[in-house]
């Protein structure tokens, strides 16, 4: 087996290569660097899907694994080649995981195994359960549960329609949902939305990340880092959800460290 990562933005694809130092990089233009690889790589257009499978075919790559978030193409340019059309004008209007099932169904189409990501992560889903339990108040747990528990439910009913992976609220009152803009905008936007919606308890907006019902796993799990917590606490957000089999944690050891050092709580379900 000759593993392959298709590499877009993010740190994601950088640590899986880091302990997949024999796998080949197919990076992305504009969205990963061959310089932020020690494994052997190569750059490639997005626009460009012929040159891909021309390249993992020269690098005899049998097994891929894609990581990393892929931008989709604001415009199509007129000389594409017949394979770049019909998949590019597949995926411009489709929902996020629709468009990746397309791109999954693209590589299996030229005979290479999709791998799930997940699999060649040494640590990447925390056990379920409140971290840093012993300085959690009965009120805010109850607050934390009440948040979860509304949000995890409106998530699952929107996956139907293939949007977004986030929510940021306080209870029952919804800060905002995520879009195309990504996480860490959304983080930045509900934070300053919260400001303007007093509470009484005091307590700081819940960001729940988790996968879509029916998500393709393979692919496009959830992702959160040590940046995502410096992001929350910026905006003053009190917690974060996740998925324990559903949400990779980046840098597992040295999040945990963080997250204990600065007492942010992350309640995973």
């Amino acid at each position: 087996m000759q593993l392959g990562i298709v590499a877009g933005s993010g740190e994601l694809p950088i640590l899986i290569s880091k302990q997949n130092k024999d796998a080949f990089v197919l990076c992305i233009d504009n969205h990963a660097l061959t310089n932020s690889f020690k494994n052997k790589s190569k750059s490639v257009s997005l626009l460009d899907p012929d040159l891909w499978i021309e390249i993992l075919n020269k690098e005899a790559v049998t097994h891929l694994i894609m990581a990393g978030k892929i931008h989709r193409p604001k415009t199509l340019k007129k000389d594409l080649s017949k394979n770049a059309q019909l998949l590019l004008n597949e995926i411009v209007s489709v929902g996020d995981n629709e468009a990746i099932n397309i791109i999954e169904n693209f590589f299996l189409k030229h005979n290479f195994s999709i791998l799930p990501v997940s699999s060649f992560l040494k640590k990447c889903f925390l056990p379920k359960g409140f971290l840093i339990e012993t300085d959690i108040s009965i009120k805010f747990k109850k607050y934390i549960i009440k948040s979860t528990e509304f949000g995890v439910k409106l998530l699952n009913g929107l996956s139907s329609f293939d949007v977004g992976q986030s929510i940021a609220l306080s209870s029952e009152y919804v800060h905002a949902i995520e879009g195309p803009e990504g996480t860490d905008a959304m983080i930045e936007r509900a934070g300053k939305l919260s400001l303007e919606h007093s509470r009484i308890d005091n307590f700081g907006p819940v960001l729940i990340k988790i996968p879509k019902l029916k998500q393709n796993k393979n692919i496009d799990l959830p992702v959160i880092g040590i940046n995502t917590i410096k992001k929350c606490l910026h905006f003053n957000f009190s917690s974060i959800v996740v998925s324990s089999q559903g949400t990779i944690i980046l840098d597992y050891d040295s999040f945990i460290k963080f997250t204990k050092k600065n007492k942010f709580l992350i309640f995973s379900i």
